[in-house]
C-alpha cells in the first residue's frame, strides 16, 4: 500500500512539473492586431503625398517588409500569438498601436 501511495504522489508531482514547464516554455497567449487599420493608416499617409509610381512601389514594398518583420518580432518579443482582430471574438490584448509605431519607426529609419 505504501508503494502505491508513493508512486501516486511521484506521478502527480511529475505531471505538475511537466505542466508548469510546458506552460512556461511553449504556451503563448493570443493577442490581436487590427491589420485593416494599419493598412488604412499607411494608405492615408502615403496616398496624400505626391509620389511617382516608382516611389509608391518602393514605399509599398518597404511597408510590406516592415509589417512582416514587425509582426514576427512583436510575437517573439512579447511571446504572443498575433491574430487579426476579426478572427478573435473574446477580449484579448490589442497590439495594433505598438505595431503601427514600430512600422513607422522602421520605415523612417530606412
Amino acid at each position: 500500500m505504501k508503494n502505491i501511495i508513493v508512486s501516486l504522489i511521484c506521478g502527480l508531482l511529475g505531471a505538475m512539473i511537466f505542466t508548469v514547464a510546458n506552460n512556461y516554455w511553449y504556451s503563448r497567449p493570443i493577442a490581436v492586431v487590427k491589420l485593416d487599420e494599419i493598412i488604412a493608416s499607411h494608405l492615408k499617409e502615403y496616398g496624400d503625398k505626391e509620389l511617382t509610381d516608382d516611389e509608391r512601389k518602393l514605399a509599398s514594398e518597404s511597408f510590406a517588409q516592415s509589417l512582416d518583420s514587425v509582426m514576427k518580432q512583436m510575437g517573439d518579443e512579447q511571446r504572443v500569438t498575433l491574430l487579426v482582430a476579426p478572427a478573435v471574438v473574446t477580449d484579448v490584448p490589442d497590439y495594433t498601436e505598438f505595431v503601427k509605431a514600430e512600422i513607422r519607426r522602421t520605415m523612417n529609419g530606412k
